[in-house]
């Protein structure tokens, strides 16, 4: 949005403001004793004031200056703080400025390297302050679950270090037995927190037993929908214990002793904790949209630009966090959410340090585009429309999310539809972008407004499914979609038990295009599971699949329909690595011809195990089945596939089957700066 349609009403907020001066001055006036306003709270109730005489007549801006604005409460805009088509309300960062909300406060007083960590004596261990741990008592702190430090997340201090313990056996549900030297009775065992995974999702637990001599914990009993022991975890449960002083080993962790108000934290190289910005959360959500949906009183032609969103915290029930009983792990409240918002735009902002989902949209024809998200405790948005226009989010940065609630996804489209495009994800603990369609015990609605077509396109995404499996890049279950002409890569689930999907069709996805997508460096390349139907996968590139490159499955009383395999590129060396996996008859595509396949050690099955069709271990065995009988089992010639680009040289056999060039040069935030029409068309 340019400066000129900044024009009409004019407020300025400023750290160095008063709440009793006019707010339209950009800088306070000492002659005359005006200046900008000190909050946004007191900007948005001005023009509550300004608009009770009657409808704005032209734009309204308010302008923030750079600076933190630490608020005390979460700020609401309700429909009557909305605009107009014609004249809009905008919240905006001054020209050149960072203006930051922050729902936290600073960490002020003495840090001291002298004396004892909690629990040292009774330990026997050295865990003294020479370590390097440094110390600050709190004056009557809030108990907080996030940290940063010069605006950068830290992590809770945590055993193990790196990666993931792995229980010996389930005792029952809610305990079990751990192995030798995995876990003892660490100082302050109450506020200790176990975060077992079951495959994808995760429980955070309470412990309230533990026995060194049978090495058994027991947890207090959240309700979990998975338990400890669940045979889908397809083994032991990994798992961490989070917030134990014993854990505090590796620089950038921090504990808070909640019996002594006192912080520890290892610093990182080059920190000077004297004159570092050291932020601890106070709020559980900064900015709400408050419409009424059913009532149809919306928040309306609303604009938030250029603004940083910061610091927020989550809760745990004093039983411990059971799961969300499915995927995705949406743990209210949003640092920024929008409820019942129509006409809005959300964009070039950053929300960052947050305790659960940075941002929530309910609503529609809403624009939410060039925002950075990450360090988030949940996922990065989660949206619902059930409105025939679309939102659409475009070009934004969503990464390292499902810092606390490991199964958060990137984008998570809870309900309806809009269109995805041209964001960039990566680093996050479950899925890039997912869909649902199912209600689970914390999303009680199934999914309504499925009519509305969902368009998933131009995204790049890699590096998820960092912490859970079972898990892919686009993870969809779901109907009336189109995902095309993504780029997807580096998706290698948390365990292996269950694999890292590019792109995975999961539960009843139905009426489906999946076409121009290029998916490489995978443990598997697509996933087509438990009764799709009219599912058409057309013009895609899958390229070295690390176990399967291509997975049709059902469960035993299921099978596909209509599911159609015409006209891809598959592509590996792996010699580990196998074409297929089809579990029976019942999972076997409709239609599977006029491909590219080629193993690059001169086989083209490569002894798959085909789960039901024993027997069927070679291209002419399968071709028996009526399938892929135009099928070419030549080199594609790829331009550089050593150097990463996938692009066909002219003379490629592809080109022969009906194959179309696949451009990824626009992919992700690539071009944002130029002008682009019609992508979506």
């Amino acid at each position: 949005m340019g400066n000129d349609e900044h024009s009409g009403c004019v407020y300025y907020v400023s750290t160095k403001g008063n709440d009793g001066w006019s707010g339209t001055l950009p800088e306070p006036n000492g002659e005359g004793g005006d200046g900008p306003f000190a909050t946004p709270a007191r900007a948005r109730d001005a023009i509550r004031e300004r608009k009770s005489s009657g409808a704005p007549e032209a734009p309204i801006t308010v302008f923030l200056r750079g600076g933190v604005y630490y608020l005390d409460e979460t700020l609401v805009f309700g429909p009557e703080d909305g605009g107009a088509r014609e004249c809009p309300i905008t919240y905006a960062a001054y020209p050149g400025e960072t203006p930051v909300l922050s729902g936290g406060f600073v960490v002020e007083g003495t840090w001291r390297s002298d004396g004892e960590l909690p629990g040292a004596a009774s330990s026997g261990e050295a865990l003294s302050a020479g370590s390097g741990v440094m110390s600050i008592g709190l004056d009557n702190p809030p108990y907080f679950r996030v940290l940063s430090v010069n605006g950068k997340r830290k992590r809770r201090a945590r055993i193990p270090s790196d990666g993931f313990f792995e229980t010996d056996e389930a005792v029952s549900g809610t305990s079990f037995r751990y192995r030798e030297g995995d876990m003892r009775r660490f100082h302050a065992l109450d506020d200790a927190e176990v975060v077992v995974v079951h495959s994808w999702n995760e429980s955070r637990l309470r412990i309230s037993e533990l026995d060194e001599e049978t090495r058994t914990v027991r947890f207090r009993d959240p309700q979990a929908r998975h338990e400890i022991g669940w045979t889908g975890t397809r083994g032991g449960n990994r798992y961490y214990i989070e917030n134990v002083v014993e854990g505090l080993d590796l620089p950038g962790e921090w504990y808070l002793d909640r019996a002594s108000a006192t912080l520890y934290y290892l610093p990182e190289d080059g920190e000077d904790l004297e004159s570092a910005v050291v932020v601890a959360p106070r709020l559980r959500q900064l900015v709400r949209f408050d419409g009424e949906m059913d009532s149809g009183r919306f928040v309306e032609h609303l604009r938030i630009e250029g603004i940083t969103f910061s610091d927020t915290d989550w809760d745990v029930p004093e039983d411990g966090y059971p799961d969300c009983g499915d995927v995705g792990d949406i743990v209210e409240p949003a640092t920024v959410a929008y409820a019942a918002a129509r006409h809005c735009e959300f964009r070039n902002n950053v929300i960052r340090n947050t305790g659960t989902y940075a941002l929530e949209i309910n609503g529609y024809g809403n624009l939410i585009e060039g925002n950075e998200i990450y360090d988030t405790g949940g996922g990065g948005v989660v949206t619902r429309n059930l409105h025939a226009e679309h939102n659409l989010f475009q070009y934004n940065h969503i990464h390292h999310c499902g810092t606390e609630y490991l199964s958060a996804v990137g984008i998570n489209i809870d309900e309806g539809g809009g269109t995805f495009r041209h964001n960039l994800i990566h680093d996050v603990g479950h899925s890039g972008i997912y869909a649902r369609h199912w209600a689970t015990e914390t999303q009680a609605v199934e999914r309504r407004n499925q009519q509305q077509e969902l368009r998933i396109e131009y995204n790049e995404i890699y590096h998820v499914a960092t912490a859970v499996d079972d898990a892919g890049g686009i993870f969809i279950r779901d109907s009336n979609i189109i995902i095309r002409n993504n780029l997807i890569h580096d998706v290698h689930s948390g365990h292996k038990r269950c694999p890292g999907w590019g792109i995975y069709l999961g539960c009843e996805t139905r009426n489906t295009l999946v076409e121009n997508n290029l998916v490489y460096n995978c443990l598997e390349g697509l996933h087509v599971w438990y009764k799709n139907r009219n599912v058409t996968v057309t013009n895609n590139i899958f390229v070295g699949g690390e176990q399967f490159q291509v997975n049709f499955g059902n469960p035993e009383h299921l099978s596909h329909e209509n599911v159609r395999f015409v006209r891809n590129i598959i592509y590996w060396l792996n010699t580990k690595a196998r074409l297929f996996t089809v579990y029976g008859k019942r999972s076997l595509p409709a239609v599977s011809d006029y491909n590219v396949i080629f193993a690059g050690i001169g086989c083209v099955l490569n002894d798959p195990v085909i789960t039901g069709l024993e027997g069927i271990d070679s291209l002419a065995q399968w071709r028996s089945l009526g399938f892929d009988a135009h099928t070419i089992t030549e080199d594609p010639r790829f331009v550089d596939i050593d150097g990463g680009d996938y692009t066909l040289k002219p003379e490629s056999p592809a080109f022969e089957v009906g194959f179309r060039p696949i451009d990824v040069s626009h992919v992700g935030l690539r071009g944002r700066t130029e002008t682009r029409t019609g992508d979506s068309a």
